[in-house]
């Protein structure tokens, strides 16, 4: 292939740069449960809130044992009390905690992969990637035996291996697992990490 061809074929890098925010949008992790916890809690609350008000304005205050403890400690409480202070820093902290969880994306099932094409994104599971590279590390000649973990950017391989003494089986495996990180093409730069155990002589 030529030159020419080869920059006729490549895509643009505004829409490799779309391409990629598109899948890696599509494969953030949506944070429910915490959503789901907050979200009961806040309606257990209002719904709380809106039952005493309603029946205090009725004329019949409700007067259940959350609201009568909350009223009673609210009449004779000072912005300068220990508790109160304590109570508010609590609440900051739980505040801060929700939105960093809301806005540090969790780890998500899917591994985007590369496209280079908007319109199309393509996922690969965790355990299919961790398979696929298990199958890669095992391919190298010696290796009886591999195990992978992926993390954010990390990938650590563990190898077995009946031989007494494997200087080079370490990068090896390295180069057949990163190979076959190349074809995979996802989206995150991963970091391979080897580690080779021999059989004791």
């Amino acid at each position: 292939m030529t030159t020419v061809e080869d920059a006729l074929m490549r895509p643009d890098p505004a829409t490799a740069r779309r391409a990629r925010r598109v899948a890696v949008h599509t494969f953030r992790p949506r944070r429910s449960w915490p959503a789901l916890i907050v979200g009961a809690l806040v309606l257990l609350v209002a719904a709380l809130a809106a039952a005493e008000v309603v029946s205090a304005l009725v004329g019949s205050p409700m007067r259940t044992a959350v609201t009568t403890t909350a009223e009673e400690y609210a009449v004779g409480a000072q912005w300068g009390d220990p508790a109160v202070q304590a109570a508010s820093l609590l609440l900051a902290l739980i505040g801060l905690a929700l939105i960093a969880i809301a806005l540090l994306p969790g780890r998500g099932r899917f591994a985007p992969l590369r496209t280079d094409d908007p319109d199309l994104v393509v996922g690969l599971s965790r355990p299919a990637l961790r398979r696929t590279l298990v199958l890669a590390a095992q391919s190298v000649g010696g290796v009886r035996a591999a195990r992978v973990t992926v993390g954010r950017h990390r990938i650590g391989v563990r190898v077995h291996t009946d031989l007494i003494e494997a200087p080079e089986l370490r990068g090896q495996v390295a180069a057949a697992v990163e190979r076959r990180l190349t074809e995979i093409a996802p989206l995150g730069d991963f970091k391979v990490i080897t580690h080779v155990r021999c059989a004791k002589a």
